[in-house]
């Protein structure tokens, strides 16, 4: 290729010898359409996100008063405060048995539940469906529904611990009003809130496996847990790791069954690290130190989901 000077620019000599007609420049409402297109997306992200958190960091190093004016800048001194707070240290402790509580059902329950619904039986679809059936509930929902299950007096959990025999010189348990089983109660009720959209994606991941995979393993022998462990756990671990991923996030910032139910009690002993920042920030308009803790929370949620993602180069298989 040869090029020559034509005037102020370059004329280029295609392969023929004959020269090839420069490219006219776009027009500027041409190279500004698909900027503006984005336009929106950009200002709603800054506006209820970006914006939203940099205020927050400024709230948690200032001084902020009862209007949620910033009076006086003042470093870290906030933070060092809340590491001194008790009821910080209630509420992360709380939060952190909550996960561990959470966890393991909230993975584990959907996908036994894939497995059983794997294969097309008669009436597969009725099972299916009411596997699914709890997500087209919503939590405020679900959360009015298992307070009437819970009430000591009328409520249904007690009857059938009556009926089955079990604790049957407790069944006067007020669930949400006792410290021993307040947590466990709102636990509970969040893996069944999650179980339907969990066992959703993992349904569909189990119904991916390739059936050769599935016959080899018959031919070498495998049994039925074998299969599941050799096979189907590893080509289905993309969206386990995804679902673990979501219930870690899920459990950390947990707020909604504590609001709706306990209000943080009895004694604290349901105050998570969200609710702990909504009753100093919004009840208490103690700005300064809900901001700090939001900080603080979103920072053990990035640790988590660090460590999540250090571990999927090991235990997600990707094909």
């Amino acid at each position: 290729m040869t090029t020559a000077v034509r005037g102020r620019g370059k004329m280029i000599i295609g392969p023929s010898g004959k020269p090839i007609p420069r490219k006219k420049p776009k027009p500027l409402h041409k190279v500004l359409e698909p900027y503006l297109f984005l336009l929106p997306v950009f200002v709603f992200i800054i506006m209820f996100s970006y914006y939203p958190f940099v205020k927050t960091i400024a709230y948690s190093l200032s001084r902020v008063d009862v209007r949620g004016n910033i009076r006086e800048f003042i470093g870290f001194e906030n933070y060092l405060n809340v590491f001194k707070s008790k009821d910080f240290i209630n509420a992360l402790i709380v939060t952190l048995k909550y996960a561990a509580m959470e966890l393991p059902f909230a993975v584990v329950v959907p996908l036994c539940l894939a497995l059983l619904a794997n294969r097309k039986r008669l009436f597969s679809s009725v099972y299916e469906t009411m596997y699914a059936m709890p997500m087209a509930v919503s939590m405020s929902a679900a959360a009015l529904i298992f307070k009437q299950l819970y009430n000591p007096k009328v409520g249904l959990v007690n009857y059938w611990l009556n009926m089955l025999g079990i604790m049957s010189n407790k069944t006067d348990i007020n669930w949400l009003a006792n410290k021993t089983y307040a947590l466990p109660s709102l636990v509970f009720l969040a893996v069944w809130a999650g179980v339907g959209f969990h066992y959703m994606l993992l349904l569909a991941a189990v119904r991916g496996v390739p059936n050769d995979l599935l016959e080899n393993a018959d031919l070498a022998g495998a049994n039925a847990f074998q299969k599941v462990w050799h096979v189907t756990l590893p080509i289905i671990s993309p969206t386990l790791f995804f679902v673990f991923c979501t219930c870690t996030i899920g459990s950390l910032m947990v707020s909604s069954p504590m609001l709706i139910l306990t209000s943080g009690g009895p004694n604290k002993t349901t105050t998570s690290l969200i609710y702990y920042i909504y009753s100093s920030g919004f009840q208490s308009s103690n700005y300064a130190l809900g901001a700090t803790v939001s900080i603080l929370a979103f920072l053990l949620t990035f640790i988590f989901v660090f460590f999540n993602f250090a571990y999927e180069k090991k235990g997600v298989f990707y094909g």
